[in-house]
């Protein structure tokens, strides 16, 4: 009889280990975190406050892929760079600003413009 109860105990134990190892979603060291989530500018944010974010945001991060010559310039709209500018500090604050953003699970990169 003990040994049933154990061999039950057992198999209870590795039916829970197997269904918290899944659901934690865990990676091998090393491997880059990819994200599955970025925070993009809203359409109808005002272009007045978007701008004035990408100003600020440029003085904490590196703007460069924006810039003319950048991969993710065009299209050259506030909008477009907005977002990218707003998924660079999603990434390094993990906060969507709530006034201007919107948490996307849709992947915004476009041809050569990858977002991080």
């Amino acid at each position: 009889m003990d040994k049933i109860n154990m061999l039950s105990l057992f198999l209870i134990c590795c039916l829970f280990g197997a269904a918290y190892g899944y659901k934690t979603n865990s990676k091998p060291s090393g491997q880059k975190d990819i994200p599955d989530t970025w925070c993009i500018a809203k359409p109808n944010a005002p272009q007045d406050k978007l701008q004035g974010f990408i100003n600020y945001a440029c003085g904490e991060v590196d703007c460069g892929v924006v810039q003319p010559g950048g991969q993710c310039y065009d299209p050259n709209t506030v909008l477009s760079h907005a977002s990218y500018v707003l998924d660079l500090i999603y990434i390094y604050r993990k906060s969507c600003n709530p006034d201007i953003g919107i948490i996307t699970t849709v992947d915004p990169s476009y041809g050569d413009c990858k977002y991080p």
